[in-house]
């Protein structure tokens, strides 16, 4: 395969869009394990989702040639003073969408960071499990949002590929 930084991009959609397929027939099944299978295809696609957003940044950082090809943080590389660093109208709309709680980008954020959000104390599901979760459950995250956010980031990708694209 290429080592080319949209490659990194294009296969974490390419995951994030089967893992979002899985995930909706798995919330249409009947099986005993279909609610664990739910949250692992929810939590894969959000891993993957989280892992484009990041990928189509460091190809931008790329194509640019900015040195933020070694940040392994969404979080970290949207800032105002990341911003100020790097202006760019790229980083500017993703800084944007972050903020914004109504569109795709915050929503994922948020979810990301309570997946990764160490376990409060009391917080024992009531049924038992096959899978005990050790972190918290991702806030409000639901095949809906993963699909505007696959949307978001498909047609932000395509745009910005585009307006890199030299004539």
């Amino acid at each position: 395969m290429a080592n080319e930084a949209y490659t990194r991009t294009n296969q974490s959609l390419y995951f994030a869009a089967t893992a979002l397929a899985a995930w909706q027939e798995t919330e249409a099944s009947a099986s005993l394990d279909a609610r664990t299978q739910a949250r692992y295809q929810g939590e894969t696609c959000l891993f993957h989702l989280y892992r484009g957003v990041l990928a189509l940044i460091h190809e931008v950082a790329d194509f640019y040639r900015w040195p933020l090809v070694d940040v392994r943080d969404v979080e970290a590389l949207l800032t105002d003073s990341r911003l100020a660093d790097f202006p760019g109208p790229e980083l500017g709309e993703l800084l944007e969408l972050a903020q914004r709680q109504d569109d795709w980008l915050a929503p994922l954020l948020m979810a990301w960071k309570s997946l990764l959000a160490p376990p409060v104390a009391g917080s024992q599901p009531e049924a038992p499990e096959l899978i005990v979760r050790v972190g918290g459950q991702p806030a409000a995250w639901s095949i809906e949002r993963a699909e505007a956010a696959l949307q978001g980031i498909k047609v932000l990708c395509a745009r910005q590929r585009e307006l890199m694209q030299e004539w």
